[in-house]
């Protein structure tokens, strides 16, 4: 895993000198630790920079940039391909002077070209490509965008790097803000891949050929689409009995999970307790003859403690199992970083354990795998559940009813705090009840998922297309993340709190061919009497007991709602009130309403606050005060 910058300044508008791309790369040091290089064409007009953290061929032969056996292709690569040997098969006429997979990936370059070569890649990847022999400058990213990739073209300057901070160096930079980014970011508590909270700036989209031209100019070549894919998957599924489909699955994460588990480095995984995670970690363990490396958090608040589950069953596994229980003060810690840590505003709670446990893995190994991506493949979230029942109620209701609902929001408070006293019923009835409501406000199911995953109502609302193949609505909602929330969100805060301690995370259930394998099968696999993941379960059981596994999913959250209240009470509030957010849509009147109701406990609007703590941090730290 590493760190990429550079530019591309056909013009002569500044002058291009090897310190300018060191300074660029230093800025994403932790990506690359390890050693550094920097490339510039005869021309003076490219600089190819990348920061090296070694995982295969640690010798000189692995050092980039890296140029092809032709001459012809130059190449700064972040990422991991774990199909190298079997190409480097292919290719027995070209001359190899290591093992490193940056070498196979540019002979494949050679003998097949660009495109026809990523095809071919199993793996995470995003790197930058310079043609000496068309003067082309190429961008690629993997297909769901495991890894990162920023690119803009500013004062007639090509900028790219693999993460923000990578480019402000650079005298072309412009440190504007994107209030379109800022809307969409309180909208779903990160930035969409389709955009960057800097003007001029976007991201490489996943699954796509980026060809940068010299006017400022590009082409988007899309080598592999989700839409498509799943089309593909739908028409290839065939008529299979539970067990064959379950050998099939079984099989193809075998192999995933085996060739992730390829390195010159010690190797472990995070362990969670969930389904995912301990499936990855018991099939690392069964193909190991050495005991393997976990990582768990814990927390001393019941609700969000999964550690005793994850440690019971590295326990059954038998691996090296390592835990840390984190406090408020452990949090409190690691708040001040979260901007510089994560570059765009984010606003996932979970970054904070997510960096804790890789920094605790680092300590012990240089890779370590996770089980990501099992949510969205098999219909794993609680929400894809409760939406559906939702959806399927409102759609039941008469029109005079659903026209009554919104009026719910009008009942005294003192009301809902008398009903929470019955038996059954819920804390934060009130709080509930609004979110309710706003799901049966949905015009359609697009606009239900967006309830769904919405923080904040501002700016212009997103809409999501429906899949002509998804028949029913859990498939729809499934899409619907893999294209935003597990690119947006869950993938940006692994690989940036990963990276940040210098970590390479992998993620075995983010094979492409187990995601082609998981639309073909039929829904019934993935959701079974009202649980997701039904497929992923019956393969666990292979491994683990189902009593240490079968049980209401926790995420990977933290207390945050309780911390608001408590020991970061203090701290929020003068964060919240630092700068004006009336430019945003949300004024100080708004922030007064949810931040007392908050504190009362009547409503949980931890992530309304978190949103906006996370984005006036970032704004502090890189944009100036006005």
């Amino acid at each position: 895993m590493c760190g990429i910058a550079g530019f591309w300044d056909s013009l002569h508008k500044f002058p291009v000198h090897e310190q300018l791309a060191q300074d660029m790369a230093h800025q994403i040091h932790t990506r690359g630790p390890d050693s550094f290089g920097v490339w510039i064409d005869e021309q003076k007009t490219v600089a190819l920079a990348h920061r090296r953290l070694a995982i295969l061929d640690l010798s000189p032969a692995g050092h980039q940039p890296m140029t092809s056996a032709s001459g012809r292709y130059v190449m700064v690569y972040n990422g991991e391909i774990f199909n190298s040997n079997e190409l480097k098969s292919n290719l027995a006429n070209i001359p190899f002077k290591g093992h490193s997979d940056t070498e196979v990936m540019l002979a494949a370059f050679d003998a097949w070209g660009i495109e026809s070569s990523v095809k071919l890649f199993i793996g995470m990847f995003a790197f930058a490509v310079w043609d000496k022999q068309n003067c082309t400058l190429s961008l690629v990213r993997d297909r769901v965008g495991i890894k990162p990739l920023y690119f803009g073209y500013m004062n007639n300057v090509w900028l790219f790097g693999s993460q923000p901070k990578s480019l402000m160096p650079h005298p072309a930079f412009e440190k504007k803000l994107n209030n379109n980014s800022v809307s969409e970011f309180f909208q779903f508590g990160y930035v969409p891949e389709d955009a960057c909270i800097f003007e001029g700036l976007q991201k490489v989209k996943p699954g796509t050929i980026v060809e940068l031209k010299t006017n400022g100019e590009y082409l988007v070549n899309s080598y592999w689409d989700l839409a498509t894919e799943i089309a593909r998957a739908k028409s290839l599924s065939t008529e299979r009995t539970d067990s064959e489909w379950i050998e099939s699955t079984h099989d193809l994460l075998k192999d995933a999970v085996k060739r992730r588990c390829q390195a010159d480095v010690p190797l472990g995984a995070f362990l969670s307790g969930g389904i995912d995670s301990s499936l990855v970690v018991s099939l690392m363990q069964s193909q190991s003859v050495e005991r393997i490396k976990t990582f768990s958090i814990g927390f001393d608040i019941l609700n969000y403690n999964e550690a005793p589950f994850a440690k019971a069953i590295a326990s059954h596994l038998g691996t090296d199992h390592h835990e840390f229980y984190l406090s408020a003060q452990d949090a409190q810690e690691v708040i001040p970083n979260l901007a510089s840590i994560y570059d765009e505003p984010f606003a996932d709670v979970s970054q904070i354990p997510t960096y804790l446990v890789s920094k605790m893995a680092r300590e012990h190994v240089t890779v370590s795998l996770s089980g990501d991506g099992g949510d969205e493949l098999f219909a794993g979230y609680n929400r894809y559940i409760f939406g559906q029942k939702l959806w399927k109620i409102k759609n039941c209701l008469p029109g005079f009813v659903q026209k009554m609902l919104p009026g719910l929001r009008y009942v005294p408070q003192v009301i809902w705090q008398g009903l929470e006293k019955l038996p059954g019923l819920p804390k934060q009835l009130a709080d509930k009840v609004e979110r309710g409501v706003r799901l049966f406000e949905s015009k359609d199911l697009s606009d239900c998922y967006r309830m769904l995953v919405n923080h904040w109502e501002i700016g212009k609302q997103c809409s999501f297309p429906v899949h002509a193949d998804l028949k029913n609505n859990i498939e729809n909602f499934q899409y619907w993340d893999m294209l935003t929330y597990l690119p947006g969100d869950i993938l940006t805060k692994v690989d940036r709190a990963s990276m940040a301690v210098s970590l390479e995370a992998r993620v075995p259930l983010l094979d492409h061919r187990l995601i082609s394998l998981a639309w073909q099968l039929p829904q019934h696999l993935k959701l079974r009497d009202g649980k997701g993941k039904w497929v992923l379960r019956e393969i666990l059981k292979s491994y683990v007991p189902t009593e240490l596994f079968d049980r209401p999913k926790m995420g990977f959250g933290v207390p945050i709602d309780t911390w608001l209240r408590t020991d970061l009470k203090d701290w929020a509030h003068d964060l919240l009130y630092s700068q004006s957010l009336d430019e945003f849509c949300i004024d100080k009147q708004t922030i007064d309403f949810i931040w007392n109701k908050h504190q009362t406990g009547s409503h949980n609007y931890q992530y309304k606050l978190w949103c906006i703590l996370m984005f006036q941090q970032w704004r502090q730290q890189y944009i100036s005060l006005q």
